[in-house]
């Protein structure tokens, strides 16, 4: 039976081949599982009781050592018996998503733009001959089958396919996943002067010397799962899947919570920086906008409020005693702009609300 499933495999990848499909020639195959308590599976065998994690790539590598890129991520926080409680995390990316999660790693600063180019500058057309038959990379207008997926559990998950009779061939409990592409990598000639899709010089284009291109599709799948069952009352589940494609794959990568949740996988320390960096830059906005606001309230307000709201905010402790000017008031109170104490937003909330009375 074995040696019959061997022979099945070796002809189908013979005759993908003989098709024109080659995995690590013009195709990237690329492959995550994980899991965390117990998989029992016929599919490939398997019979473990553990936390486990494998991943792998097939792809082509190219003149200075370039391939395309892919990125794969996993975290999991283990409570409770068997991984039912457990707090899991993964990031599973290849093309323009790769890169652009890769280049603005914990950047909380550049644009909606900022999408990254993931194409391979080349100096000539790669080709290879392998059984006589000659694989050659797709060229533009020609289609080719991409193939996504995933497959997520988490809990107990008990599967018949029909080839046991009455057993079950696959029995999960705990979290496990699997990730799965199949992409294939275009080429193409470039001119210096090209244009891309976004009317921008084409990226080889401006490049000397490099006359050809090849990339793979962009592509993303996140997920962010935690349970917790400490009482009754607090138990519960939280989950969040992003899984996208395309343009859709390269925009979800610039969105900052989407990679502020794998900086969180792949570097706690600095996730927690970028924490505090986001929520300094929101306070300093928020409280630069109310002390413009109370400023205005100010100016407009008779001499006697103008004492009152004065009054407040030093009962506030926005401004020191002895303000009394309105220069004095405006320009202490602008001082008093801190990002990294949120609590100065509350007074300040506070003081414009007084204001308006």
């Amino acid at each position: 039976m074995k040696k019959g499933a061997a022979r099945v495999g070796g002809v189908v990848v013979v005759s993908a081949m003989l098709a024109g499909c080659a995995v690590g020639y013009n195709h990237v195959l690329f492959a995550t599982k994980s899991n965390v308590g117990i998989d029992i599976d016929t599919r490939p065998p398997t019979a473990e009781i553990s936390l486990a994690r494998r991943e792998g790539v097939v792809a082509p590598s190219f003149e200075k050592g370039q391939t395309p890129p892919v990125m794969a991520s996993f975290r999991v926080g283990v409570k409770g018996l068997l991984g039912v409680f457990a707090n899991v995390s993964a990031t599973f990316a290849g093309g323009d998503a790769a890169a652009t999660m890769a280049s603005l790693y914990g950047d909380a600063t550049r644009g909606a733009d900022a999408v990254e180019d993931s194409t391979l500058c080349l100096a000539r057309e790669p080709s290879r001959t392998i059984l006589g038959q000659q694989i050659k990379l797709p060229k533009p207008g020609e289609i080719r089958p991409f193939l996504f997926g995933t497959d997520t559990s988490l809990g107990l998950k008990v599967a018949w396919s029909g080839l046991t009779a009455q057993v079950p061939d696959t029995v999960r409990f705990g979290y496990n996943r699997k990730e799965m592409a199949w992409a294939p990598v275009f080429s193409k000639l470039v001119h210096a002067g090209d244009r891309d899709e976004d009317g921008r010089d084409a990226k080889c284009g401006r490049t000397t010397n490099l006359f050809h291109s090849v990339k793979i599709p962009s592509f993303l799948a996140t997920i962010d799962s935690s349970t917790a069952a400490t009482t009754p009352q607090d138990s519960g589940l939280q989950h969040l899947q992003y899984f996208a494609t395309g343009l859709a794959a390269s925009r979800l990568a610039l969105r900052q919570e989407v990679r502020k949740t794998m900086l969180a996988r792949l570097d706690p320390v600095a996730a927690e920086k970028m924490e505090k960096f986001l929520s300094f830059d929101e306070n300093q906005r928020l409280q630069m906008e109310a002390v413009g606001r109370i400023q205005e309230l100010y100016d407009k307000a008779d001499a006697g409020k103008k004492a009152a709201i004065r009054a407040r905010a030093i009962e506030l402790k926005l401004v020191p005693r002895g303000t009394n000017t309105d220069q004095e008031f405006k320009d202490r109170l602008a001082w008093k702009v801190d990002g990294d104490d949120p609590a100065v937003t509350a007074e300040l909330g506070k003081l414009e609300t007084f204001g308006k009375q």
